[in-house]
């Protein structure tokens, strides 16, 4: 892996005491870059679909815009879902050998916020996602961190504590919060601190120590961000309020020429009379271009960001038949090897994160987990003819790949035991009537014949 150096979010300290640990700490807060900060949050702004209007507000004129709204489009947040298919499906999380349905039970909305980390991570190239304990319900819920820094020891490759900002506080009195870990015999520290350097307890944590021994801070690095959709995002978005503009104006604009500037003030209208001087003239100007050719721009911007991530797009008005899920699985081929690409970074972030929830529970005495883990997410299908899923499921019955029961899941998913015993009932009660209604009956006086061979 090349070095390029470190971001300004990354933080050396020149050695572990208590006292200059602070120092750099507060400092480096101060020391606030406005530009990364500014791309991520463009970068959010397009994700979660917020603000979008500001970001394309500053490249018209104030009096364009008194005409039509800014157009921006949904843009990011589709193209974040379609290239991190990781998660599409909730994958299995394995502890000895099987899947916990404690451990399940004790992470509230991890499925859900793993699939929005994960888009967040390759959007902006690198996000944190910290575990934090809920004493009220008992249970591990999570939070996604888009900016945090990390603070390391001189020349440690491994973050030794992290930052992040919880309260901006009108920019007056900014509040943030610092957890690092035990390192050489030293106990990890954790506590609320202001931009002015002033530290706090936090929860009644009076000693200001970190209580786990281990930051609960994981981190998902990719090799580069995707900006390039959130700039393809801006330029679509300037483009279709340009064409917003050109549709508005379209009927054209009222023109007059050979009058004086104090003439132009004249009533329009079905019911009215424009008497013009001799000399003059009075016409609509539409502005030039063409509509098609504009859209077919804007397309061109879509196509080209989504061919640079491997991906593609399927426009609504393309013709022809809906491409089969063999057809499907060629074209997606590129997405399906950054797919298994993606694979490494996760399972190890995976393992990362278990190990702070299992030092969270473990330390709220709520379950001892094993550190047996491992994750296998689940593969990516297509859809199937009729006909084609039939034959699939003949063929995995036959040759004992697949259960009745598991035929049942395969249809629904979410029947209980229960429903599931109930049902393998009723179909064994059928089989048993089909099978008695199909045997022949047996002739009476045949059977008297038989009786006395029988007894002779």
């Amino acid at each position: 892996m090349f070095n390029f150096g470190r971001t300004v979010n990354q933080v050396v300290i020149p050695e572990l005491s208590e006292q200059v640990i602070l120092k750099t700490v507060t400092e480096a807060e101060r020391e606030f870059q406005e530009k990364e900060k500014a791309e991520r949050m463009t970068a959010l702004d397009f994700y979660y679909n917020q603000n979008t209007h500001k970001h394309i507000e500053q490249y018209f004129d104030s009096e364009s815009l008194t005409q039509i709204p800014t157009f921006p489009q949904k843009v990011v947040p589709r193209f974040s879902r379609a290239r991190m298919m990781l998660y599409k499906e909730p994958p299995k999380r394995i502890i000895s050998g099987e899947e916990n349905e404690d451990y399940k039970a004790l992470t509230h909305m991890l499925d859900s916020q793993t699939k929005q980390f994960s888009e967040l991570a390759w959007l902006l190239g690198s996000c944190h996602f910290k575990s934090k304990f809920n004493e009220r319900k008992q249970r591990i819920e999570y939070e996604i961190l888009p900016f945090v820094k990390e603070y390391y020891l001189q020349g440690d490759s491994e973050p030794y504590g992290y930052s992040y900002e919880i309260d901006k506080g009108n920019n007056k009195d900014r509040q943030f919060v610092f957890w690092s870990e035990d390192r050489d015999g030293i106990q990890g520290m954790h506590f609320k601190f202001n931009s002015k350097g002033s530290r706090y307890s936090v929860a009644g944590n009076e000693d200001m120590v970190n209580p786990y021994g281990v930051a609960p801070i994981s981190k998902i690095a990719y090799a580069s961000n995707s900006y390039d959709v959130v700039t393809s995002a801006v330029h679509i978005g300037i483009a279709m309020t340009e064409i917003a503009l050109n549709v508005r104006f379209k009927l054209g604009q009222p023109v007059f020429t050979g009058i004086d500037e104090g003439q132009s003030k004249i009533k329009s209208g079905i019911d009215n009379a424009i008497i013009l001087p001799e000399g003059a003239s009075f016409q609509y100007v539409s502005p030039s271009g063409s509509l098609t050719e504009m859209i077919e721009s804007v397309k061109a911007f879509a196509n080209q960001t989504a061919e640079n991530n491997h991906l593609r797009i399927r426009w609504g008005e393309s013709g022809g038949n809906s491409p089969s899920g063999e057809a499907l699985r060629i074209l997606e081929i590129e997405n399906m090897e950054s797919r298994e690409s993606d694979i490494p970074y996760f399972k190890e972030w995976e393992s990362t994160r278990y190990e702070i929830d299992r030092t969270i529970l473990e330390k709220h005495n709520v379950i001892n987990l094993s550190e047996d883990y491992s994750v296998d997410f689940g593969e990516i299908t297509y859809p199937m003819s009729v006909e084609q899923e039939l034959k699939m499921l003949d063929w995995k019955l036959s040759n004992g790949i697949m259960t009745k029961k598991d035929l049942l899941l395969y249809f629904n998913p979410d029947m209980s035991e229960e429903e599931l015993a109930l049902k393998l009932g009723e179909v064994q009660e059928e089989k048993q009537q089909e099978k008695e209604a199909n045997q022949p009956e047996q002739p009476v006086f045949g059977g008297l014949r038989n009786l006395g061979k029988t007894d002779s």
